[in-house]
């Protein structure tokens, strides 16, 4: 097996440019600091108990446009500098979630009153019309404070409509009152504090409405990425107690059909080796990431890279895949992923770059996941074989 240092030093290279040190914690990732100041600004609301002299979906009229104005909804607000979720919306998290340059995520779910989502073991839940899915970014400004201070960003919103799912970005005001819808998304300059003490500037991608479809897209139909079976099956410490998110939901009435959380499926928590092996952990960080598009049906289906965890034909989820195109994204490379090899790898360069024309994922992150690098990196030099001459 090939030594694994050069790919890492070149994405902590890219993380310490412009005088930035490495990252370090992120949603869903390993690093205890951060999963402590998520949990606070996710339990902030419950703690709060701001009362709010509305009701969630306002007039319902979003189901046919979508209002100007986040509170409209109430579906959330920020409360004490934290994110409190509207009366009836159901906070949940996933198994292993997508990197978004270190944000800190607040998710919700609300589903009408009667209504229900409709469960299935494969792909996204079906929500019924009037079902939103909202999920917030921001950003502390030091994560080595006991409470740091977030810089809340944006808010965005899935909406179940009869002509399908609608995804839109609400941008937050300076004041934190409200947040105001935006077709055109924009690149907001952050800086904040990691937990080792260095200074990180990036500039964070606020996506368009053109963006959002982009990711969304499954069979040229906006989708939900993140609710799925298999990302759900876990556990959250909801203000009454922990409890399953998939019995939980089917035990407030907002899904049908699911069968006990012990024979639902379930994805590994990609930095936990507690539940999955090296190879399962890696296939899980690559579908939470990249299979949004890399699958038979998303934006990236002519690749024929696809990165389900599910995925069984080892040539379709890289082993010595060549790519469908060469160019500057391959860096000379010559397949996808070379067993043992991470450094001759297609996969692990673009995870470590920060160059438009060869990142990847394209959309999402401007910085490199350092940890979630070093974990398909650490995979792929696991693997036995080579690809040939």
């Amino acid at each position: 097996m090939r030594r694994v240092a050069p790919l890492i030093a070149v994405a902590l290279a890219a993380c310490s440019s412009s005088g930035s040190a490495p990252l370090a914690g992120r949603d869903g990732g390993h690093d205890a600091t951060h999963e402590r100041v998520e949990d606070a600004a996710r339990d902030a609301p419950h703690d709060a108990g701001a009362p709010r002299p509305c009701t969630v979906g306002g007039d319902g009229g979003y189901v046919d446009a979508p209002f100007p104005k986040l509170s409209q909804y109430c579906i959330a607000s920020i409360v004490d500098g934290g994110i409190a979720l509207g009366p009836g919306v159901v906070p949940y998290d996933l198994n292993t979630p997508l990197f978004s340059d270190y944000a800190i995520k607040v998710r919700g779910v609300w589903v009408p009153p009667g209504a229900h989502a409709s469960y299935n073991d494969a792909s996204a839940l079906d929500f019924p019309i009037g079902t939103i899915l909202t999920k917030s970014f921001g950003f502390a400004d030091d994560m080595r404070k006991s409470s740091p201070v977030i810089a809340w960003v944006e808010t965005r919103l899935v909406i179940s409509t009869a002509s399908g799912y609608q995804a839109y970005t609400y941008i937050w005001d300076a004041d934190g009152k409200d947040a105001t819808l935006s077709y055109s998304g924009e690149v907001r300059s952050t800086s904040w504090i990691n937990a080792d003490g260095g200074n990180v500037t990036m500039n964070y991608l606020v996506p368009s409405f053109v963006q959002c479809k982009q990711c969304h897209n499954l069979d040229g139909v906006v989708t939900p990425i993140g609710p799925k079976a298999r990302q759900l099956n876990k556990d959250y410490d909801y203000p009454d107690g922990s409890e399953n998110e998939l019995a939980h939901w089917s035990r407030i009435g907002i899904l049908e059909g699911a069968p006990d959380a012990s024979v639902a499926p379930k994805l590994p928590v990609w930095n936990d080796p507690s539940t999955g092996t090296l190879a399962e952990r890696a296939r899980a960080y690559l579908e939470g990431n990249c299979a949004h598009c890399h699958n038979a049906e998303g934006t990236a289906f002519t690749t024929g890279l696809f990165l389900l965890a599910s995925e069984d034909a080892s040539t379709t989820y890289g082993i010595c895949k060549p790519p469908v195109a060469a160019g500057a994204a391959t860096g000379g490379r010559s397949y996808d992923i070379v067993p043992g090899d991470p450094d001759a790898s297609i996969m692990t360069y673009r995870l470590a770059s920060t160059v438009p024309q060869v990142m990847m994922p394209q959309i999402g992150r401007s910085v490199v996941d350092v940890q979630g690098l070093a974990l398909v990196t650490a995979w792929i030099a696991s693997l036995d074989g080579g690809c040939g001459p």
